[in-house]
């Protein structure tokens, strides 16, 4: 791992003085910051980004407080709001904690809103967020990406993908070595997004997406070499720990994984573990990224 790395995808949780919301779809477990702190030692990553948990809503208090036991230094945050309930004096505090996007979670839902209701709500988002240079982060399923890939760069604000645009993976029965992710409906959509440069994907989540056993997902290979190829500028590394619904998951093996698909290069594993989240993450309106 190299030195500086980032996790850009991992919650924290704590069901016991943060209950979920009453209508939760998953019970989680305790996972504080500290526990992430070992487990991000073990991993190797210096600085980290915290993601507000589908499960908690709206109420990104424990989330915050965690980003505030961390400091500005080490970790930045990704929150959830309500865009009809926002004020600029909340978004203007959490941004000198360090909170750095808002997450769009449609891929939870019951269903997808259609591709004209996804306009407008990102443009609601965007220009609520763009005053601070936030990004927004998506989690959509990779099929309805098409829809919104003409929108995507007039929002003006930078966007992510989570979980590698969240593609429906083919049955096991095909051969990855000889898999097209272009068959995939919306990876193309995504390509054409990410050569744009304003566009990210987080390279995380691959036992969500994958039909085969771990540790190392071997059929989501194609769909990482391909976006290493065409648009390595614009990939982050996630844990996405502590693994919500596959809890004691060691995730360590796939990054190991994700190293030796990179053949010893280099100056590509800097991309995707430290330079693209530097400039995703540690930037602010009128910063230079450091």
């Amino acid at each position: 791992m190299p030195d500086g790395a980032w996790d850009s995808h991992h919650h924290v949780m704590d069901p016991i003085r943060f209950p979920p919301q009453a209508n939760a779809q998953y019970t989680p477990g305790l996972y504080t910051v500290w526990d992430n702190a070992i487990f991000e030692h073990r991993l190797g990553c210096q600085h980290d980004v915290m993601i507000q948990p589908s499960f908690y809503g709206n109420d990104n208090t424990f989330m915050i407080d965690s980003l505030k036991a961390y400091g500005p230094d080490r970790a930045r945050a990704v929150v959830v709001f309500d865009a009809a309930n926002i004020t600029a004096e909340q978004l203007q505090e959490w941004d000198d904690l360090g909170v750095r996007g808002v997450r769009l979670n449609f891929a939870t839902s019951d269903t997808i809103p259609p591709a004209a209701e996804l306009v407008q709500t990102l443009r609601q988002y965007a220009k609520i967020v763009e005053p601070f240079d936030w990004v927004i982060q998506i989690y959509i399923d990779m099929d309805s990406i098409p829809g919104i890939e003409a929108t995507i760069p007039t929002l003006g604000v930078r966007v992510v993908f989570d979980h590698i645009g969240d593609p429906s993976m083919p049955p096991p029965s095909l051969s990855p070595e000889s898999f097209d992710p272009y068959t995939l409906d919306g990876f193309g959509s995504m390509v054409r997004l990410l050569r744009q440069g304003a566009t990210y994907v987080k390279i995380s989540g691959p036992y969500r997406l994958s039909k085969f056993p771990g540790p190392d997902y071997i059929d989501i290979d194609p769909l990482v070499l391909e976006l290493m190829r065409v648009a390595p500028s614009q990939l982050v590394y996630g844990s996405d720990w502590p693994h919500t619904r596959f809890d004691g998951l060691d995730i360590k093996p796939w990054t190991e994984h994700l190293l030796d698909l990179m053949e010893g290069d280099e100056d590509l594993a800097l991309k995707l573990f430290k330079d693209n989240a530097v400039d995703l993450w540690n930037r602010r309106r009128g910063d230079v990224a450091v």
